[in-house]
C-alpha cells in the first residue's frame, strides 16, 4: 500500500497497516516509513519531550536500534477502534551500544510495553504515546537495584553501578577511539 492508494478510497484502520508501518519504522532505511507520519504528528515517551515531526521519532529508533541491534518486537495484542490502536508488546533485545546516555552493558533487555496510536484519514499516524516498565529495565541493565533491596544495599548497589558503568564507559569509548 502507498500513500496514494488512500485518497482514492476510504481509510479503514487494520492490524495489517499497523505492523506495516511499525515494519517500515524499524526497517534499516526507516526513512520509507515517513509518508506514514502526519506533518502534525506527536510522539509522547514516559520522561523524555514530546518528539514532533515522524523524522525526529524515526531518529528515536534509530537511536535504540544502534543500541539494542538485535531488537526483537512480540506482538501480544492490537485492538483496533476507528482510527486508534491499543498494542501490548514486548521489545527484547541487548544492550550493545549507548541508550540514552547509559553505557552498553551487554544484558539482555526485556520491556513491556502498553501504545496507543491514533491514525488520520489518509492512514498516517498522527500521535503515540508509550508506556512501558523502564524501572524494570534499568534494573535489567542493573542501575536500579533489585525490589526489596535495603538501604545499605542501596547505597552498596550505588558505588557499585557508578564503578561499573564508569567502566563500561571507558571500555565503549576506547573501542570505538573516542
Amino acid at each position: 500500500m502507498t500513500i496514494d492508494d488512500t485518497t482514492t478510497r476510504p481509510f479503514t484502520l487494520t492490524r495489517e497497516h499497523i505492523l506495516m508501518v511499525s515494519d517500515l519504522s524499524w526497517s534499516s532505511d526507516n526513512s520509507r516509513a515517513l509518508p506514514w507520519y502526519s506533518p502534525d504528528y506527536k510522539c509522547y515517551l514516559p520522561g523524555r519531550p514530546v518528539l514532533h515531526g515522524g523524522q525526529e521519532f524515526l531518529d528515536t529508533l534509530n537511536l535504540v536500534r544502534a543500541a539494542k541491534p538485535d531488537v526483537d518486537i512480540e506482538w501480544h495484542d492490537i485492538l483496533v477502534d476507528g482510527n486508534k490502536a491499543v498494542l501490548h508488546v514486548t521489545f527484547r533485545g541487548h544492550h550493545l551500544g549507548p541508550l540514552f546516555g547509559i553505557p552498553p552493558t551487554r544484558r539482555l533487555l526485556e520491556i513491556g510495553e502498553i501504545i496507543i496510536e491514533t491514525y488520520d484519514d489518509q492512514g498516517r499516524m498522527v500521535e503515540f504515546r508509550q508506556e512501558g516498565d523502564y524501572a524494570g529495565m534499568l534494573t535489567q541493565m542493573g542501575i536500579v537495584p533489585p525490589p526489596g533491596t535495603g538501604p545499605l544495599g542501596t547505597i552498596a548497589h550505588s558505588v557499585k553501578t557508578a564503578v561499573r558503568l564508569t567502566a563500561l564507559d571507558r571500555s565503549h569509548r576506547r573501542a570505538h577511539g573516542k
